[in-house]
């Protein structure tokens, strides 16, 4: 050995390996496909199995070392908030938002954006499972977290709303004394328990593909939409 070499002193400070320097070591680079696979793994374990999911489980699924995923995600509470935003971008790459927007009437719209959401739910059932949690206050995350990932999501959620809500709006010849403001809320309450109606009856009918096809549903659509246009009280 060379005696002339220097002999650096190593410890660990608030979690960081430094020397009496100051210098931390530096972190492996990080692998995008590994990361990916983490996060892909994670949204169908928190999706099927809430935030009681074990990283073991993840871990496995994706293929690499429990190590591996807290080195990319430092805990749980981090790869939870990170599966969330990841499922949330999963679908806004491939939403198309025009089905909402470019409809030709409100009822039409209505209609064909709940078959569209049911289908998609479909094709990513487990980004829709773990975004339903999200939604419906999962109780088994902890509460801070909870609050956290919500937010999150109820923004963009909040987004989409209006934006298709502002796109029903400008079609719609409304009274010159409404507060418009106050009827954009009115619609987004109308529209999401329409739409939430809507796609039970789709899942109760699985087969259907064709508006023609969807008579019962439309009927009821177009009455309560009636009801919205021309009130109830004679």
């Amino acid at each position: 050995m060379d005696s002339s070499a220097t002999t650096v002193e190593i410890t660990k400070t608030n979690g960081k390996f430094e020397n009496k320097e100051g210098w931390q070591s530096r972190r492996l680079p990080r692998d995008p496909k590994k990361e990916r696979a983490i996060l892909d793994a994670a949204v169908k374990a928190f999706g099927t199995h809430g935030f009681r999911a074990s990283t073991d489980e993840i871990a496995a699924a994706a293929g690499v070392s429990k190590g591996s995923v807290f080195r990319y995600f430092d805990n749980k509470k981090k790869l939870y908030a990170a599966t969330v935003r990841h499922a949330m971008d999963s679908l806004v790459a491939v939403v198309d938002l025009s089905v909402w927007t470019e409809s030709d009437d409100l009822i039409s719209m209505i209609i064909r954006a709940t078959k569209y959401k049911t289908e998609l739910s479909h094709r990513y059932p487990n980004e829709f499972a773990l975004l339903t949690r999200v939604y419906a206050h999962d109780p088994m995350v902890p509460p801070k977290l909870r609050d956290e990932v919500f937010a999150v999501f109820n923004e963009w959620a909040n987004q989409v709303v209006n934006m298709v809500v502002n796109s029903v709006v400008e079609r719609l010849e409304l009274r010159p004394e409404l507060d418009v403001e106050a009827v954009k809320r009115f619609l987004a309450m109308v529209i999401q328990a329409m739409s939430a109606k809507i796609q039970v009856y789709f899942n109760q009918h699985p087969g259907l593909n064709k508006i023609e096809e969807m008579g019962p549903i439309i009927d009821e659509v177009k009455a309560y939409m009636d009801m919205v246009e021309h009130g109830i009280v004679a």
